[in-house]
C-alpha cells in the first residue's frame, strides 16, 4: 500500500473523523509521556511510600470503572461526538491537580477527577471503530499505535532535560521541572480537545440531545443490565476476549508503575539511563507495528494477539536482572508485545460486535477490567513493597504463556467482520 493510498482513493482510511483523532493524539501523545517518565518518583517526592503509589493508582482505576458502563450507555444512545468532546475538555483540566499538587493526596484527587471524565473512552473507542472499514481496522489502529511511538520518541529525553538535575532527580529542581512538565500536558490537552469540536457523529438512534449524564448514573442499574445484555447478541469469542484482554491488561500496567523504580533503585540504572530506554522503546516497535498493521488486514489478527502474549514472558525475565544493556532488548520486546496484545484485542472486538453494540460493549468491559486492574495494583504493590520487587514482573511472565493458549483455544475469527 503507498503512504498517498491512505489518505486518498477508495482504499483510504486517513481521512475524515479517524484523521481528525490522529491529529489530536499527535498534540496529546507528544505530550503526556514527558511527565509520565518520571512520574513516580514525583509522587514519591510529595510524600508517597512505594505501596501508596499502588493505593493512588487503585483509587483512579475505582473511579475509571465507575463511569465506563454510563459512558458505553450514553454512547450508544446518545452518539459518540458530544460526550468526546465534552469530556475531553475535562480531562485536560484535571491536569491542574498535577500542577499545583503539594502532597501525593492532591495527584490522587487529580487522578479520581481525571479517570472520572474519561467517561468518553466506550464513546471514543466505538468512533474509532465506527470510522474504520473492517478490511483497513487493523491497519488503521496499527497505524494510531505508531504515530503515538514516534510522536512519543522525544518525550523521555525532554523529561531528562526538563526534571532531572546532574542527571538525577533531586528536589526542589526536579518537581519543578515535573509541574513544568504538566503545564505542557494541559496545553496539549486543552488544544486536543478544542479541536475535537470538528468530530461528525458516527452513530445516531434519532436522539439529537447532548449526552444525559447525570440521567445516564441515576439509572446506572438499567445501564448495567442493558450492557450486559450484550453477552447474549455477540459470539461466545467476543467474552474470552474480553477476558483474555482484561487479565492481561490488568498486570501489565500495573507493572509499568514500578518499571522505572525498579530500574533506578534496584538495577542502579540512572534516571538519564532509563529516558534513553524509554526513547529506544517507542523507536524500535514503529517499523514492525505498522507491517504487522498491514498483515493483520489479510491474515488474521489471532497470531499477532497469541505473538503479542507471548513477548511478555521474554521481555519480563530479561528486565528482573537486566543491565543498561538488556534493558533496551527487554523493552524493545515489551514494547512489541504490548502494542501486538493491545491493538489486536481493539480491532477483533471491532469485528466482533456490531455498530448499534459498540458503546455498551466497551463501557461493560471496560468496568470489569479497571475494576480488576484496580485491585492487581493493590496486589502488585503489596507484592513489590513487602514480598519481592522481582515479583509482579515475574507474575506478568508467568500469566503470558497461559493467556496466549486461552486465545488459541478459546477465541475464533469472525467469518463477517462487523462493519
Amino acid at each position: 500500500m503507498k503512504l498517498t493510498e491512505a489518505f486518498s482513493g477508495k482504499s483510504a482510511f486517513l481521512k475524515g473523523n479517524f484523521l481528525l483523532l490522529i491529529l489530536t493524539w499527535l498534540l496529546m501523545y507528544s505530550a503526556q509521556p514527558i511527565p509520565e517518565t518520571y512520574s513516580s518518583l514525583y509522587y514519591l517526592d510529595l510524600g508517597a511510600t512505594p505501596f501508596l503509589l499502588s493505593v493512588i493508582l487503585f483509587a483512579g482505576s475505582i473511579a475509571i470503572a465507575f463511569v465506563q458502563i454510563p459512558g458505553g450507555f450514553l454512547a450508544d444512545t446518545n452518539g459518540r461526538r458530544g460526550l468526546i468532546v465534552m469530556m475531553s475538555f475535562g480531562t485536560a483540566l484535571s491536569y491542574l491537580f498535577f500542577i499545583f499538587a503539594p502532597s501525593w493526596h492532591f495527584i490522587a484527587l487529580g487522578m479520581i477527577a481525571q479517570n472520572l471524565c474519561l467517561v468518553y473512552q466506550p464513546a471514543l473507542l466505538a468512533m474509532m471503530m465506527d470510522s474504520l472499514p473492517p478490511n483497513k481496522r487493523a491497519l488503521g489502529f496499527n497505524f494510531q499505535a505508531v504515530i503515538i511511538s514516534l510522536v512519543s520518541l522525544p518525550a523521555p529525553l525532554i523529561a531528562a532535560w526538563l526534571v532531572l538535575s546532574g542527571g538525577h532527580f533531586v528536589s526542589p529542581q526536579s518537581v519543578f521541572g515535573m509541574r513544568l512538565a504538566y503545564m505542557i500536558v494541559l496545553a496539549a490537552f486543552l488544544i486536543g480537545a478544542a479541536m475535537r469540536v470538528k468530530l461528525k457523529e458516527t452513530f445516531s438512534n434519532g436522539e439529537k440531545n447532548r449526552p444525559k449524564i447525570l440521567e445516564a448514573f441515576r439509572n446506572y442499574g438499567k445501564c448495567a443490565r442493558e450492557s450486559w445484555r450484550i453477552w447474549s447478541q455477540v459470539p461466545r469469542s467476543a467474552f474470552y476476549l474480553f477476558a483474555t484482554s482484561t487479565a492481561m491488561n490488568s498486570l501489565v500496567v500495573s507493572c509499568q508503575l514500578y518499571f522505572v523504580l525498579y530500574a533506578t533503585q534496584v538495577l542502579r540504572v540512572t534516571e538519564s539511563q532509563w529516558a534513553l530506554v524509554m526513547a529506544f522503546m517507542y523507536l524500535v516497535i514503529a517499523l514492525p507495528v505498522i507491517l504487522v498493521g498491514l498483515r493483520m488486514d489479510a491474515v488474521g489478527r489471532k497470531r499477532y494477539l497469541v505473538i503479542g502474549y507471548l513477548l511478555h514472558l521474554p521481555a519480563m525475565l530479561l528486565f528482573v536482572t537486566a543491565d543498561f544493556n538488556l534493558l533496551l532488548l527487554a523493552f524493545a520486546l515489551f514494547g512489541l508485545g504490548h502494542m501486538l496484545a493491545l491493538n489486536g484485542s481493539q480491532v477483533m472486538l471491532g469485528d466482533l460486535v456490531p455498530r448499534e453494540l459498540r458503546g455498551k460493549a466497551v463501557g461493560l468491559i471496560q468496568f470489569f477490567m479497571y475494576l480488576t486492574q484496580a485491585l492487581v495494583y493493590l496486589l502488585v504493590g503489596f507484592l513489590y513493597a513487602y514480598v519481592s520487587p522481582q515479583l509482579p514482573f515475574l507474575l506478568l511472565a508467568a500469566a503470558a504463556v497461559p493467556l496466549a493458549l486461552l486465545v488459541v483455544f478459546k477465541i475464533s475469527e469472525p467469518e463477517v467482520k462487523q462493519i
